[in-house]
């Protein structure tokens, strides 16, 4: 991730931080990628809240809403699993806003280019990566996500995200919770390095302290 990002043009890096909850792997991120400019989004109006407070001073963009494949409205839903399980879905008594990764990147392209995409929004991938354009997720040169199979079981929520891994994009690695998909051709350029793969240890301990 180093070496691309020092190929890179002169650009900002942009970080996109999806289900940020409070903000710890935001300020993770930020200590490892202290140029990036980083956008959390995050559905949950008290965890805005403590995520602004914590992410104060730093170049952190806070979106109060969710993310999902196209812009518009969904509903805010508590699954009883505290403040870390809130997401959105098709139902509920409380809309919030969605907005669009593509969105995201046309609204910050002139100044960034896409860097990591971090996504753990507690089951709502489907409504992330099911139907619309996914060109955005090429974009990134890494995208982190937590699946939410176990906590849905047979709902198929990830079944969209599996479809757009099959385009062979991306190598990927398991740890712990997570998938880490690094993107293979924006990195064919790079000079390769023949030893196996490892996530670097801050960016696994950023995305699991905020899972």
């Amino acid at each position: 991730l180093a070496q691309y990002q020092s190929a890179a043009d002169d650009k900002q890096a942009l970080i996109v931080d999806a289900g940020a909850n409070i903000g710890a792997s935001a300020v993770y991120f930020h200590t490892l990628y202290p140029q990036a400019r980083i956008v959390c989004i995050e559905p949950e109006r008290s965890n805005c809240t403590l995520l602004r407070l914590n992410t104060d001073g730093l170049p952190v963009e806070v979106v109060e809403g969710g993310i999902s494949g196209q812009d518009g409205h969904l509903f805010l839903q508590d699954p009883g699993h505290s403040d870390w399980g809130f997401r959105v879905g098709s139902t509920g008594s409380v809309q919030v806003p969605t907005v669009s990764p593509a969105t995201i990147l046309q609204r910050h392209g002139a100044e960034c280019y896409p860097f990591i995409l971090k996504i753990d929004i507690e089951g709502g991938e489907q409504h992330l990566f099911d139907g619309g354009n996914l060109d955005w997720l090429t974009a990134f040169s890494l995208v982190v996500i937590e699946l939410h199979d176990w906590m849905l079981p047979f709902e198929g929520s990830s079944s969209g995200f599996m479809a757009a891994m099959g385009t062979g994009a991306f190598d990927i690695v398991f740890r712990g919770e997570n998938l880490f998909c690094f993107n293979r051709h924006l990195a064919r350029h790079l000079k390769p390095v023949h030893a196996p793969v490892a996530v670097p240890a801050p960016v696994a301990a950023a995305v699991a302290l905020a899972a």
